[in-house]
């Protein structure tokens, strides 16, 4: 056989491969959303001539092909594999694995960012509760990196300097400290949050410095055997999935959840989320701009505001024993100048439940 045909019979296969993947890249439906990712896709852009001739249709264009590359969940998977086992690095796409548990690369802290998330909540804190008598907290959640990163020499943000300076700026507030309460077996190993079942002691803490007594027994319910968080998607690993549970009572049964947005009344749990986008939306049906809990099985008549993030959903309800009425408020979604006209101040107790991501974070909160 000449080498030409030796060739050719090489390099049959790799076209024909590259025609079907071609072909198929052309006739498939894009789709909408990534759920290993979490994140929606790039779609296929407008042409128009005004954005050909300033390069901005090829840019959009080149992300709509990557994220509607035909088979890429195998191929993101592949890549993943040998970036990780074979070629030895330590991180793909910013995900890292230490003590058999992925997290992911944080920027460094910015401390121009976090005096300026703190200024907004002293601004929401003295224009809109501190008038009716209201009294504020603020607790910092631990994330993974904090129990993570420098002992296994990853670069991110210097915790110590975080805290310090977070704890400084927000001075309107008492300082609750939850970085002892929890450790990293206390966080799913392939996603960024706590698992609920772990974090009793945090709930305490958090209870004791409110000023209110919460009960430590609970029924812990199986949500679903196979979970797998944010950072298994958007890592292609292979990482075990994990248990997922809720925990359930007499007092949080009885209590409901009333969604502004959507207008709807249910329960703490949301059964239906854990085969959704996101499982972890299981916990008050995800992130809402403004959540009301009604606790009947409480006559106190205290109430609380809690302004939070992602963290605050499974933490809420293991809050619920101590108030008749808890608000909880995502600035990352509603703008703060309408809280006077949802959440009308009445000297509710007031806390502040946030993430290191989002205090360091620009632009996020409204």
């Amino acid at each position: 056989m000449s080498k030409k045909k030796k060739a050719l019979l090489r390099m049959g296969p790799v076209v024909l491969l590259f025609v079907v993947l071609s072909v198929f890249a052309w006739i498939k439906p894009a789709q909408d959303v990534s759920l290993a990712e979490r994140r929606k896709l790039a779609q296929m852009p407008e042409i128009i001539w005004d954005k050909i001739v300033d390069g901005k249709f090829m840019t959009d264009f080149e992300s709509y092909t990557t994220d509607q590359f035909p088979l890429r969940e195998p191929f993101r998977k592949v890549k993943s594999f040998i970036q990780f086992n074979l070629l030895g690095q330590k991180d793909v796409n910013e995900v890292y694995i230490a003590e058999d548990s992925a997290s992911k690369i944080e920027e460094p802290v910015s401390d121009k960012r976090v005096e300026t998330n703190s200024l907004k909540l002293q601004n929401v804190y003295e224009s809109y509760f501190a008038p009716s008598g209201s009294r504020a907290w603020f607790a910092l959640v631990p994330d993974k990196n904090y129990y993570l990163a420098e002992k296994h020499g990853y670069p991110g943000m210097d915790y110590a300097h975080l805290l310090e300076l977070t704890k400084q700026n927000t001075d309107f507030a008492e300082w609750i400290d939850l970085t002892g309460t929890l450790d990293i077996t206390d966080y799913y190993t392939t996603d960024s949050h706590w698992r609920q079942e772990c974090i009793g002691d945090a709930a305490q803490t958090l209870a004791e410095a409110l000023g209110v007594e919460i009960s430590q027994e609970y029924t812990q319910n199986l949500a679903r055997e196979d979970f797998a968080g944010v950072y298994a998607g958007q890592s292609a690993l292979p990482l075990p999935a994990e248990p997922m549970y809720y925990l359930t009572s007499p007092v949080l049964d009885g209590a409901t959840v009333f969604d502004w947005e959507t207008g709807e009344t249910t329960g703490l749990y949301d059964l239906e989320e854990l085969f959704g986008r996101d499982p972890y939306d299981l916990y008050l049906s995800g992130a809402a701009a403004l959540q009301v809990i009604e606790n009947p099985a409480c006559d106190t008549g205290r109430e609380l505001v809690i302004f939070r993030d992602s963290f605050g959903s499974s933490m809420a309800p293991l809050l619920v024993p101590g108030y008749s009425k808890i608000t909880l408020v995502d600035l990352r979604y509603m703008a703060s100048e309408l809280i006077p006209e949802y959440v009308p101040a009445q000297g509710q107790d007031v806390l502040f439940l946030y993430a290191p991501g989002v205090m360091n974070s620009s632009n996020l909160l409204k």
